[in-house]
């Protein structure tokens, strides 16, 4: 759900969900906050499931105006998330606004980096570009 939930629901509703077969959680916060991911991954990790931890994108690495979300921004974050020992990263692209040249970029230098890391990219094709 998208809302806030005590920790020590966080961690029931997992243990629950993974001895009732459920296997893949993906682990998300809207402004990417390492603290929020860190307790919805030791929640997952904790019940035994597999972790798919989310980027979510905003902004436009393809733009080189853009000084905020830049590449590295993105490649800092997995790699907090990859040390953080997940099993799946996702670039999660809630607002459709992920451009092939920018998918194209981020996903290559995040292959080059963790080569054998499974990555899965979830947009909303609001705008049609995805």
């Amino acid at each position: 759900g998208y809302t806030n939930y005590p920790d020590n629901a966080v961690f029931k509703f997992c243990d629950v969900a993974v001895r009732n077969g459920m296997d893949v959680f993906r682990v998300f916060d809207s402004l990417n906050y390492m603290d929020n991911l860190k307790l919805g991954i030791d929640a997952v990790g904790a019940a035994g499931g597999v972790v798919e931890a989310a980027i979510s994108y905003t902004g436009d690495i393809s733009d080189p105006s853009k000084s905020k979300y830049t590449l590295d921004y993105y490649l800092e974050l997995a790699r907090e998330l990859v040390n953080y020992n997940i099993h799946v990263l996702c670039i999660k692209d809630m607002a459709g606004l992920l451009k092939p040249t920018a998918a194209h970029t981020l996903i290559s230098a995040l292959r080059k980096e963790f080569p054998q890391l499974p990555i899965h990219v979830h947009t909303h094709d609001t705008a049609g570009t995805g």
